[in-house]
Formats: structure tokens, C-alpha cells, sequence
């Protein structure tokens, strides 16, 4: 069941990219990219559609795991990026791409980095789609 309409939901994500200062402009994208973008985009419009992602009244992405399955439950702020997110990731070792990705989005929201390899199915994807989007 719908918690909002798609329209509600696309004028949150455009608040979000506007907020985050977030340069998405389709029309100088590869079809790569084009394709990338627009697949993370849906994933966090139907998380969004569903109740499951908020966007707070500092422009900041908050996401609700909602997976049985998924070890963590309590709300994750996705908060805007910083020097210091990127900074999390030293220390890691070479080839351990995935805890670095972990370690910056710990950083970014504020959690542990096993938060977030304790998710599962949609809950971690939606997550990495908007890290995807801050990173980029």
C-alpha cells in the first residue's frame, strides 16, 4: 500500500538533490551513467513511495529498514557528505572496496559500519542508492 503518490515523491527527491547541492542533469550523462542514475532514482522513489524513506526538514535522507531479515530497524540518516566521510575509508585494506564503501557511509550517517552489512534485499540496495547519488 502506497504511503505516498509518486508526484509527493518526486518533488521530495528533488528537494533532496536540491538540498545536498546534488548536480543531476540527465541531459550530459552517458547512457551508462543515464541508466545507473535512473535505476538508483527509481529504487529510492519506491522506498520513498512505500513510507520506507523520508526526506527531514534539513533536506537529509532518513531511511526506515523495514526487511524481516534485515538486523538493523531503527531510522538511518543519510546526513551531507563531508571531507571527513571520504577520510573513512583509510585504513582499509587495499582490494576491501565494499568496507570502504561501509566506512564512508558509517561515517555519512553516523552508525556503525556493520549496520549496514547487517541489512537485507531492498533495505541495503536502497541505502547504496543513496550513497551512490552523494558520492557522485
Amino acid at each position: 500500500m502506497n504511503k505516498i503518490s509518486i508526484e509527493v515523491a518526486q518533488a521530495e527527491f528533488d528537494r533532496f538533490v536540491e538540498s545536498m547541492g546534488l548536480l543531476l542533469d540527465v541531459s550530459t550523462m552517458d547512457v551508462e551513467d543515464k541508466t545507473a542514475f535512473e535505476k538508483q532514482k527509481n529504487r529510492i522513489l519506491d522506498a520513498m513511495v512505500s513510507g520506507h524513506l523520508v526526506v527531514n526538514d534539513d533536506g537529509e535522507a532518513v531511511y526506515t529498514p523495514f526487511r524481516p531479515t534485515s538486523g538493523h530497524k531503527e531510522p538511518i540518516t543519510f546526513h551531507e557528505r563531508t571531507g571527513a566521510s571520504v577520510l573513512a575509508m583509510d585504513g582499509k585494506k587495499k582490494g576491501h572496496d565494499m568496507a570502504k564503501t561501509y566506512a564512508i557511509m558509517a561515517e555519512m550517517c553516523k552508525v556503525h559500519p556493520s549496520t549496514f552489512s547487517r541489512l537485507a534485499g531492498p533495505d541495503i540496495k536502497t541505502c547504496e542508492a543513496i550513497y551512490a547519488l552523494l558520492m557522485d
